[in-house]
């Protein structure tokens, strides 16, 4: 086949899903063959973004039966001018625009279409449960109670959006893929790895089973100098067993911690590491209902240090006055943990 007739053949291939995909849902059958048609060879994907192109000039739906005639006409046109060599300053000028309109439009058109969500999964789990998702590429996500996440995949990013909580991850690995946390506090990137993400109210912790993942406080900004200059010594790369802690005002540090603790609560199991109030109230409150505050003065900052089932988080609350300086209040719509 002439490269000609190749041209001609992918043309009116992408004329046909063109017309067939136009509007279609994201789910639609046939999504998946035409993503393999597409990335088979540049060919097609020249014959797809020209297609994108011309439709965004045509004025109504009446006229995507007549794709083909016009891109006919087009070539035809740029034949003509070729063969003629019309050196004229001005034409050249106006063609120049036109071929770059004609790229930029195709660029849009197949951005939008790598840009377009492929999978939009919303994970949100009561207090005292705990949920195992199984994403489509394989991905392993475990939303620990109390917690609250969104996960929407593109074809060239896959991106979670931590709201609220506690969420472990067994990424399966796509280098052409990169898997993206965003935690408010932190950015969280990865290719494939097991990791955990624990969103605090003034932190957030990231703990690393195996793999490689970057951590980004959200302030940062790569593209702006003020940001990269402040901010540049907070980005890390964590790799296995390894924990970072992002504060609230964009400061990250490493925490000498087993990161095999932040998997625990899938097993039901909580381990507080010379944790703070702050921890100790917000983790509590995913297990039980009323929620958990504190009391404390500017200048205590008590820690603690222990293992605590999640099933016996009641039996841990009455221990605590006994191996901490802590009493408990309880009250009808909140138990306060009150420091000396």
């Amino acid at each position: 086949m002439s490269q000609n007739d190749a041209r001609r053949t992918a043309r009116q291939t992408a004329i046909k899903w063109f017309v067939t995909l136009q509007g279609a849902d994201i789910e639609h059958p046939q999504r998946s063959q035409f993503e393999q048609w597409l990335l088979m060879h540049p060919l097609h994907q020249q014959a797809y973004q020209e297609v994108c192109s011309l439709w965004e000039s045509l004025d109504s739906s009446d006229q995507l039966a007549h794709l083909e005639s016009a891109m006919q006409q087009k070539i035809s046109i740029e034949e003509t001018s070729r063969r003629k060599k019309v050196r004229n300053v001005i034409t050249h000028t106006l063609s120049t625009i036109f071929i770059a309109a004609i790229g930029l439009g195709g660029y849009i058109g197949y951005d939008t279409w790598k840009n377009q969500p492929s999978m939009h999964l919303l994970a949100s789990t009561d207090i005292g449960d705990m949920r195992t998702q199984i994403l489509e590429d394989g991905t392993r996500l475990v939303v620990n109670a109390n917690s609250d996440v969104e996960v929407t995949y593109t074809r060239g990013k896959r991106l979670v959006l931590l709201k609220r909580g506690e969420v472990s991850f067994d990424v399966t690995k796509n280098p052409d893929r990169p898997f993206v946390v965003d935690s408010g506090l932190a950015r969280i990137t990865v290719l494939g790895t097991r990791f955990a993400v624990n969103k605090f109210n003034s932190k957030v912790r990231v703990s690393v089973d195996h793999g490689t993942v970057r951590v980004e406080p959200m302030q940062y900004d790569a593209s702006d100098n003020a940001s990269r200059s402040r901010y540049a010594e907070h980005v890390l790369t964590l790799r296995d067993n390894e924990v970072a802690e992002v504060s609230l005002h964009g400061t990250s540090q490493r925490v000498a911690r087993p990161a095999a603790d932040a998997f625990g609560f899938e097993k039901g199991i909580i381990t507080f590491d010379q944790a703070d109030l702050e921890e100790i109230t917000e983790t509590l409150s995913r297990y039980r209902q009323p929620p958990i505050t504190a009391r404390q003065a500017p200048d205590k900052n008590i820690k603690v240090t222990a293992v605590v089932q999640t099933q016996h988080v009641e039996r841990f609350l009455r221990q605590l006055p006994v191996i901490s300086p802590l009493s408990v209040q309880y009250a009808d719509d909140q138990t306060i943990l009150i420091a000396p």
